[in-house]
């Protein structure tokens, strides 16, 4: 956004109080004695004091999950301010049924009711959160949540660094989680694998919590044995080596606040094949393939699909969609429509 041309500032929680400027956009780093994780009633005094202090224009709150701070920021920022709440992830997170269900949400909306927007990658992930009656009818913008400076390394010195041989190489990059739903993915993987016996997929993951599941349903098939490797674990930087020596992208998530996996292997021109949620529908675009969460046919159809295209093609309008949609560039200039769109419809 500072690129873009705003004048960008920060306020950030901290054990000890400093600023610090990089790149034209200073950050303020206030003590705070709270617990690391603010609680959703929590709303620090001097913390807030420091964010009323910029006199900005649009006031960026990031995460939906801190009402009573939207709120009191709200009230030390006075009313011209526009407040924008960004969604960060996550599913909706209030609880409960009955009198206490009740009281729970109608705090959080007393809370957010202080702020003007809600931005969401997808318009469509606020319908949740409204139909549980937690948000009211403020704008809701669209606006991815983040991007990469990951790109592209030398192909072929790539596929030597991670010994990927196959064409295509599919890759995973994703926790062994039961939302990831890795196991979906193997069985799509080993309907659809014959069709393409010169693939090879290779499976990056940091979480194990279905490790165990996951070895056990590859070693029951004698396709997945052979085709898949299950790498585990690797250095953030090396992952350039693994998003360049692919060819497709895999994921079976049932929900995502954005999906950053995906980006950094759109950054690298990997064609996606994913879930039609909608987080990844507004990363992924016209991009690659899509499927229902947990439909193991679909995603094998998909990929097959993608897999038949001109691969070569296909990742160039990859790459093309990425600059044009997903880069930290084309990211900022979209942000800054959007606030100035609210802070026009609150001077109306």
């Amino acid at each position: 956004m500072a690129a873009a041309g705003a004048a960008v500032s920060v306020v950030q929680r901290f054990h000890t109080a400093t600023r610090v400027e990089r790149d034209g956009v200073s950050y303020e780093f206030v003590k705070d004695t709270q617990p690391p994780w603010l609680s959703t009633g929590g709303a620090p005094a001097d913390f807030v004091k420091a964010v009323s202090a910029q006199s900005a224009d649009v006031i960026h709150v990031n995460g939906l999950i801190f009402p009573q701070l939207v709120s009191a920021i709200r009230s030390a920022a006075g009313p011209k301010a526009a407040i924008v709440v960004q969604h960060h992830g996550g599913e909706f997170p209030v609880r409960g049924s009955g009198l206490v269900g009740m009281w729970q949400r109608r705090r959080w909306r007393n809370g957010l009711a202080a702020a003007d927007a809600f931005s969401f990658t997808a318009a469509e992930q606020a319908d949740a959160w409204r139909t549980a009656g937690v948000l009211g009818g403020q704008r809701v913008v669209e606006v991815i949540e983040a991007s990469t400076l990951m790109r592209a390394v030398n192909r072929d010195r790539a596929r030597i660094a991670i010994g990927a041989t196959g064409d295509p190489v599919i890759l995973w990059v994703g926790r062994l989680t039961t939302n990831k739903d890795p196991l979906t993915i193997l069985d799509g993987l080993e309907r659809v694998l014959p069709q393409i016996p010169s693939a090879q997929v290779v499976m990056v993951f940091g979480d194990d919590t279905l490790r165990e599941s996951v070895e056990e349903r590859v070693r029951a098939s004698s396709m997945l044995t052979a085709k898949v490797l299950l790498t585990g674990r690797v250095p953030y930087d090396e992952l350039p080596n693994y998003y360049s020596a692919a060819d497709v992208f895999i994921s079976g998530s049932h929900a995502e606040g954005s999906g950053y996996a995906l980006i950094e292997s759109m950054a690298a021109g990997v064609i996606p094949v994913v879930t039609a949620i909608p987080s990844f529908r507004a990363i992924a675009g016209d991009c690659g393939g899509r499927f229902s969460p947990g439909d193991a046919d679909g995603f094998a159809n998909a990929l097959l699909a993608v897999c038949r295209l001109d691969r070569a093609a296909e990742q160039r309008a990859v790459r093309a969609h990425f600059d044009r949609v997903l880069s930290w560039s084309a990211i900022g200039r979209k942000t800054i429509d959007e606030y100035r769109a609210v802070v026009d419809q609150k001077q109306q």
